[in-house]
């Protein structure tokens, strides 16, 4: 019996049915998205065909899965003090930036009115390191995608609760050892995360204006977010439409024109 054959089939076809979902949410963006590049953002919203993950990215994306599906039954099971409300695996939707998403975990006090967002992280040592490893390989500014992401969460739970405080944290398992961390992420990243996806949004509108074109637009390396990060390229599953050779020239992006 090939077992690792018939679990890659399985983990494709579990692929196959996470895109279908997401082609029902129509021309919206997800909030697990946050902080990537524009050009990768506009692939992802009209008729470009991405890449298939390989079978060894379809694992490590499995064991996200899986860990996050854990914590959310143990969080199920656990009985709120009787001025918590929780929110799991919660639904949400910012219709004026046009971004739709799921959010891992936020806990609301009726009597403080404060609330507090969590978002499930899993990496390997190496990304564990840039955060909680010695302090000469701690990297400032490491993962902005992951705090723009839970930034977008808590925009739009603020906009339902409308709170006295809000708290966000980033709770990381690493893959290689078991070890638990929580980080506390500064709410500034909650204003950050609004600037990108209204900057987002501007750059649907021109592609609209555009007709449809992404030709003199959002060219790799000029123009600002196309990438944000060198390793982006190196990942994207439209990396074979479009021109940019970053990930070959292993150059770093250019940062936003000052006027």
């Amino acid at each position: 019996m090939n077992i690792l054959g018939i679990y890659q089939d399985y983990l494709r076809k579990v692929d196959k049915e996470h895109k279908k979902s997401r082609e029902k949410d129509g021309i919206m963006f997800h909030a697990s998205t946050a902080g990537s590049c524009f050009r990768k953002q506009i692939y992802s919203l009209f008729d470009f065909v991405p890449a298939e993950f390989d079978d060894r990215t379809l694992r490590v994306l499995r064991m996200g899965t899986i860990v996050h599906s854990d914590i959310e039954k143990a969080l199920r099971e656990y009985v709120p003090k009787e001025h918590e409300v929780l929110f799991i695996e919660h639904g949400i939707e910012i219709e004026d930036l046009n971004v739709i998403g799921t959010l891992d975990v936020a806990v609301w006090d009726e009597t403080t009115k404060n609330l507090s967002v969590y978002d499930i992280k899993t990496a390997a040592n190496y990304t564990w390191s840039k955060h909680f490893g010695r302090k000469d390989n701690r990297q400032k500014g490491s993962n902005e995608n992951y705090k723009l992401q839970l930034g977008t969460y808590a925009f739009a739970m603020q906009r339902t609760l409308n709170p006295s405080r809000t708290s966000l944290y980033l709770l990381w398992y690493n893959k290689n050892n078991s070890s638990v961390r929580e980080q506390i992420i500064m709410p500034d990243w909650i204003d950050n995360a609004i600037t990108y996806w209204k900057e987002l949004n501007e750059v649907l509108d021109e592609y609209s204006r555009n007709d449809g074109r992404l030709t003199d637009m959002l060219i790799p390396e000029v123009d600002y977010g196309v990438p944000f990060q060198q390793w982006e390229c190196g990942y994207c599953p439209y990396y074979e439409q479009c021109p940019s050779t970053l990930a070959d020239k292993k150059r770093k992006p250019r940062k936003r024109r000052t006027k």
